[in-house]
């Protein structure tokens, strides 16, 4: 169970599309995908508004993986559970929007890409997944596919776009995930990042900010255990 504003909400996965913007596709030289890639994050890494970030002391301590990205996303909730839900119909099973952020080893990523592992250790450390300030109701938000998106560092705008410029929009996202498994209430799906990745360090302020929905807050800190 996740407190996110004045709602609880019970995820049994949390989905994130990667590859969903053409100016973060063209930065990170990767190639442009013909359907919505997905993987998964897992429910460890979610915490809420105003609570740190934890950069973890094996990243910080090595000279080979030293680098955690900020990628600042849009993402919905499930109201029902669902399966093959065709895109005409996708938004009856929306609960409402938030913002998310998916955290990425960086360089652990792409070591592991290279050698054809999976992301799942560079995306699934602790407090890897801020999320909140709230949850609005999908009724409240007309087009979700045109709300400015940013994040800043320390004050200074690192990510600043709208989601109007998503590859693969919302109804299709929910289309193809529900082809491949089962979604519930309260699953949490993120829809991507735009351009403007870069490092975070221990005793930066992130606020990321997504119009109609908010801002959310977090200081990094480094782990002391």
């Amino acid at each position: 169970m996740v407190k996110i504003g004045n709602k609880n909400i019970n995820p049994t996965k949390m989905v994130c599309i990667g590859r969903n913007y053409l100016d973060h596709i063209r930065e990170t030289n990767a190639p442009i995908p013909t359907e919505p890639v997905f993987f998964v994050k897992t429910l460890n890494t979610l915490v809420t508004d105003n609570k740190p970030i934890i950069y973890p002391k094996i990243l910080y301590e090595s000279e080979k993986y030293n680098r955690v990205d900020h990628e600042v996303e849009l993402a919905f909730i499930i109201f029902q559970t669902c399966k093959n839900v065709s895109a005409e119909v996708a938004f009856d099973y929306i609960q409402g929007y938030t913002i998310f952020l998916d955290l990425t080893a960086r360089i652990m990523q792409k070591s592991d890409r290279n050698i054809n592992l999976p992301w799942y250790r560079s995306k699934n450390f602790d407090t890897f997944g801020p999320i909140g300030p709230t949850i609005i109701p999908s009724s409240e938000i007309n087009d979700p596919h045109n709300l400015t998106i940013q994040l800043k560092i320390n004050g200074q705008t690192k990510q600043f776009s709208n989601t109007k410029h998503m590859l693969f929009k919302i109804p299709q996202i929910l289309e193809y995930l529900s082809k491949f498994v089962t979604l519930e209430r309260g699953d949490i799906i993120a829809t991507g990042t735009p351009s403007g990745i870069s490092p975070i360090q221990p005793g930066d302020i992130l606020e990321a900010s997504i119009e109609k929905i908010g801002t959310i807050t977090h200081e990094v800190i480094l782990e002391v255990k």
